[in-house]
């Protein structure tokens, strides 16, 4: 029996959309008004974020005071700005789209789905389209988009996939009561899921990135992904939003949001991740690169400056390596957006040059994937 070949997806057309508010480090510390203490402070500005967008209009009136939250934008509708702006970078028309891909860890709503609200608002799509919904795998959501495309593609002939992600995570960050932040040297461990819970209001964000894939033309060509998940048993426990689920179908009430934890395994655990799918793709069949360090840009998720920093002297890279570099510029300019941050670092405005690129994506449930990305010859622009 003879295995077909298979289909490497081609990025076509790529956007993000932001939402309009946007909040500063300084600005946020501002709002706390002397709610952490000191090293905790720093801890906060040294993440290597310097602003934030939010759906939300009020973000800091939330988090600090406890105010009603007022959407500036719904999540679908930012999904379907960067939708649109995708497909018409592309040149693609729509009528030729044979799968939606709705990509999210926060959809504005638990149903209907994600790509679901996509196809409704987007009367240009086929209604008899396949679609899918990739929906909370976090921050390696990337990798499970290539992987389906390349089946979709290599099965469809002549059609086209549009993935959207979209991410609001702001509306879920806890809010903050007045009775002091410490640092999580500082607090018993009874107390960390309070610093948890100041954390996340400063590291995540909300953004959108529209994604076209075909099966030919002249865009960067995705590879062969390759996975892990929770390769021990406990990883899977590494991060979680336990409460809003059908074990616990109401969100506690004393958190106000639902629950947030991380352990302090998720930097040493995630590199490990991020160098097993980075070695793994490397020995692909076809691979041209010895080592993440050769790759002509190194795209790795943006967790916090700390990952980064580990991963750059893992593989071998100066933090101000330009290979490096969009993904210190989208962690300082959009901090961390799940799934999305990867997407951000492709649709960034800035010339790619020709070769073989490393994509490493990996984040809570607990699961990686890493990929190359070839860029065409002369170089690339989306």
């Amino acid at each position: 029996m003879t295995t077909a070949a298979q289909t490497d997806p081609i990025l076509l057309g790529i956007a993000a959309e932001l939402p309009r508010p946007v909040f500063s480090t300084g600005e946020l510390l501002d709002a706390s008004q002397g709610l952490f203490s000191d090293r905790l402070t720093a801890m906060l500005a040294a993440l290597g974020v310097d602003k934030r967008h939010s759906v939300l209009a009020n973000y800091p009136d939330v988090v600090f005071h406890g105010a009603d939250p007022k959407p500036d934008v719904l999540t679908v509708d930012l999904a379907v700005d960067s939708a649109r702006a995708a497909l018409a970078r592309s040149g693609v028309d729509p009528a030729g789209i044979g799968l939606v891909l709705g990509v999210t860890s926060s959809p504005g709503r638990l149903l209907p789905s994600l790509v679901c609200d996509v196809i409704a608002r987007m009367p240009e799509l086929p209604r008899d389209c396949a679609n899918l919904a990739i929906e909370y795998m976090g921050c390696s959501a990337l990798a499970k988009v290539v992987d389906t495309a390349r089946w979709y593609l290599t099965a469809n002939p002549g059609k086209q996939v549009l993935a959207v992600f979209t991410e609001a995570i702001s509306p879920l960050s806890p809010p903050l009561d007045r009775q002091g932040y410490g640092h999580f040297t500082e607090v018993p461990d009874t107390e960390r899921q309070r610093t948890v819970d100041a954390l996340h209001s400063f590291l995540f964000a909300d953004a959108s990135v529209g994604m076209v894939f075909g099966a030919e033309g002249r865009g960067p060509v995705f590879g062969p992904v390759a996975n892990l998940t929770n390769d021990l048993p406990e990883d899977t426990e590494l991060g979680t939003v336990p409460d809003g689920g059908s074990d616990i179908p109401v969100v506690l009430a004393e958190h106000g949001r639902r629950l947030y934890t991380l352990s302090p395994e998720v930097t040493p655990r995630g590199g490990h991740y991020a160098t097993e799918t980075a070695r793994a793709a490397l020995a692909a069949p076809g691979c041209t690169l010895a080592t993440p360090g050769d790759a002509a840009a190194l795209l790795m998720h943006t967790g916090s400056t700390r990952i980064l920093d580990s991963l750059c002297a893992q593989f071998g890279v100066a933090p101000d390596s330009p290979r490096v570099a969009s993904s210190y510029t989208v962690l300082r300019d959009h901090a961390n957006t799940l799934g999305c941050s990867v997407p951000l670092m492709l649709a960034e405005d800035t010339g790619r040059p020709s070769g073989t690129g490393l994509a490493i994506a990996f984040g809570l449930s607990f699961s990686a994937g890493a990929f190359t990305v070839t860029f065409p010859d002369g170089g690339w622009r989306p």
